[in-house]
C-alpha cells in the first residue's frame, strides 16, 4: 500500500506547477504583450492610411511608456556598463526624435510628460540636460500660446 502514498506525494510536488491560476509575472507579461501588439497594429494601420504624423504619434506611445518606466527598473537592478550605455543611447535617441518633431507632439499629453520625466532621470550630461530644458520650455511656451488662443 505504499504506492498510493508515493502518488499523493508526487501530486503535491508536481501539481502546483500545473496550476491554471496565472502568476503575477505571467499576467504582467500578457498585458504588456497584448498592449504592445495593439499599439503596433494601430501603427501599421495608420501607416497604411498614409498619415505620417498620426503614425509618429501612435509609434511614440510605447517609447514614452518605456522611457517612463526604465529608470525605475534600472534603479532596482545592477546594470552592466553595456546596459547603462544602451539606456543612455535610447534616451538620447528619444530626446533627439522629440526635438526634431516637437511641433507634432502635444507636451500636455501624460505620455509625453512621463517620457520627459523619465529622460530627466536617465540623462545627466550637461548638453542633454540643456536639450531637455529646451524641449520642456518649448512645450510650456506652446501650452501658453494655446491657452491664449482659446480665451475669448
Amino acid at each position: 500500500m505504499r504506492f498510493p502514498h508515493i502518488l499523493f506525494a508526487g501530486a503535491i510536488i508536481f501539481l502546483p506547477g500545473c496550476s491554471t491560476t496565472p502568476r503575477q509575472n505571467d499576467q504582467q507579461a500578457f498585458e504588456s504583450d497584448l498592449s504592445e501588439a495593439r499599439i503596433f497594429l494601430k501603427t501599421l494601420q495608420t501607416l497604411d492610411s498614409g498619415d505620417v504624423a498620426k503614425t509618429r504619434q501612435v509609434a511614440l506611445i510605447p517609447v514614452c511608456v518605456d522611457m517612463a518606466s526604465l529608470p525605475t527598473y534600472a534603479a532596482k537592478i545592477d546594470l552592466t556598463a553595456e546596459q547603462k550605455l544602451e539606456l543612455t543611447s535610447v534616451a538620447k535617441g528619444t530626446l533627439d526624435y522629440l526635438l526634431a518633431h516637437r511641433q507634432e507632439f502635444d507636451g500636455r499629453l501624460p505620455s509625453i510628460q512621463a517620457c520627459v520625466r523619465g529622460m530627466q532621470r536617465i540623462l545627466n550630461e550637461p548638453d542633454d540636460v540643456r536639450r531637455l530644458q529646451e524641449l520642456s520650455g518649448y512645450y510650456a511656451e506652446r501650452e501658453k500660446q494655446m491657452t491664449r488662443a482659446q480665451k475669448p
